[in-house]
């Protein structure tokens, strides 16, 4: 077993040609020059990069970690030479360590559809799959106006606390990932969401049902050019079970304007929501495995309405 130290400037050509070795033949190449360009542009912080050395100081193994708004983090599993399968242990507590000192509370690790490969290594280290999170994607097309019972405002100094307090309570009982719920404080659940642009202040938006706060919608910026990302639709638990969501996506669907597509990503056991987007046309794009690790010895908040 190897000992696992930060990477310097001089390792990241081959570090990331390690964390590219598994991917298809075809693909390494490309693979490998893209987390070379994100760690040299800044976009990943090289500093969450860490390997293992061979005889001469060669670089045998690697992993990386990323981390995000909100005590979140992102592990790209270690890939090691085939004879020092071992040095994943040293490689993987490193990043974790790192993470740690960061502020993560919750990591996740991504695997293509049906890959569980790397599942062994990462349950060593405390990581467990619970689900897989699909991609979905539906073309622009011209929508109808949301009618029904709901109404909506943008988010503004004179309703942001009402949109914050319908936005903690919809994560109660929510089937999208339910292993995160408690893991993070209040302010750590409003970090990991990104203010909309100045100039569409409707893509945060607060529903209400006879002036009563029931729901929220939150858009971004996708990663595709010219399309929007759906970051999250939620109802809070007494107004589930009315068709609401239906005027939420409507609502969604309209404020993405003339965006190319919308896209968003769902928990593949959440039935009812992925009925009522393919009710809307949205198609799966990808689906990805997910593996989850919560820091055990983090202090979380019980957020309000949230067991």
């Amino acid at each position: 077993m190897g000992t696992a130290t930060a990477a310097g400037p001089d390792d990241l050509a081959a570090a990331c040609r390690a964390l590219a070795s598994t991917r298809p033949a075809l693909a390494r190449d490309d693979a490998a020059r893209r987390f070379l360009d994100l760690l040299r542009s800044g976009e990943f912080d090289p500093a969450g990069l860490f390997v293992t050395r061979g005889a001469g100081g060669t670089v045998r193994g690697a992993v990386l970690a990323q981390t995000l708004p909100g005590a979140l983090g992102i592990l790209f599993p270690p890939r090691t030479t085939p004879h020092r399968p071992a040095d994943a242990e040293p490689l993987l507590a490193a990043a974790l360590d790192w993470l740690r000192g960061r502020g993560v509370k919750v990591c996740q690790s991504f695997a293509p559809r049906g890959d569980r490969a790397d599942e062994p290594t990462l349950a060593r280290a405390g990581f467990r799959h619970v689900t897989a999170v699909v991609h979905l994607r539906r073309e622009r097309r011209d929508d109808p106006e949301p009618a029904g019972a709901l109404t909506f405002e943008p988010v503004d100094d004179a309703n942001r606390a009402a949109f914050t307090a319908a936005l903690l309570r919809s994560h109660d009982g929510s089937l999208d990932c339910p292993e995160l719920t408690g893991t993070r404080t209040e302010a750590d659940l409003l970090a990991g969401f990104h203010a909309p642009p100045p100039k569409r202040p409707d893509w945060w938006a607060l529903a209400r049902h006879g002036g009563e706060a029931v729901g929220v919608v939150l858009l971004e910026p996708g990663t595709e050019i010219g399309a929007v990302e759906l970051s999250y639709l939620g109802l809070v638990p007494a107004a589930r079970g009315r068709g609401w969501g239906e005027g939420l996506l409507r609502f969604a669907l309209r404020a993405a304007g003339d965006a190319r597509a919308l896209t968003l990503s769902v928990d593949a056991r959440n039935g009812p929501a992925r009925r009522l987007y393919e009710r809307h046309g949205f198609r799966e794009a990808d689906r990805r495995e997910v593996f989850l690790w919560r820091d055990g010895d983090a202090t979380s908040v019980k957020l309000p309405g949230i067991a």
